[in-house]
């Protein structure tokens, strides 16, 4: 009851207080440094390859093979995996936390540049993606 007797006895006092606490804040605030969601940027990248009318059979020695055998050699690699399906090859390399992700990306468009004329005339460009935390969703609604 100490601080309710006070606060009604001495507004005015009550009233600087308040004002000081909010002063103090909003300075302190301006001044914090803390994100709550840092910038992260993890070294994986995606090669996605379309042939259009192949089987995953086809689609495991036509692209995904030779991609993993050029890739492969590239230093810094953690884990390297493939998924192939109608259509479609999905080759995802991860990287070691230390590399850098510009220069892997870098590095696996040199690979795939230099074994794109190995691959079959009719697939689509070999698209290459960095794994983007930011493009992740935020929410997803189900109706």
């Amino acid at each position: 009851m100490l601080i309710s007797n006070v606060a009604i006895r001495r507004p005015v006092f009550t009233m600087m207080v308040m004002s000081a606490l909010v002063v103090f804040g909003w300075v302190f605030y301006r001044d914090l440094g803390v994100e709550l969601f840092p910038r992260v940027e993890f070294p994986v990248i995606t090669i996605v390859t379309r042939l259009p009318g192949a089987d995953p059979e086809t689609m495991e020695l036509m692209v995904s093979d030779p991609i993993e055998e050029a890739v492969n050699t590239i230093e810094g690699i953690k884990n390297l995996r493939s998924v192939s399906t109608d259509s479609i090859s999905q080759v995802i390399i991860e990287f070691e936390l230390e590399k850098k992700v510009d220069v892997a990306f870098q590095e696996v468009q040199a690979k795939l540049g230099a074994i794109r004329a190995s691959l079959p005339d009719d697939i689509d460009e070999p698209v290459v993606e960095k794994f983007d935390v930011d493009a992740a969703p935020i929410l997803a609604v189900v109706v």
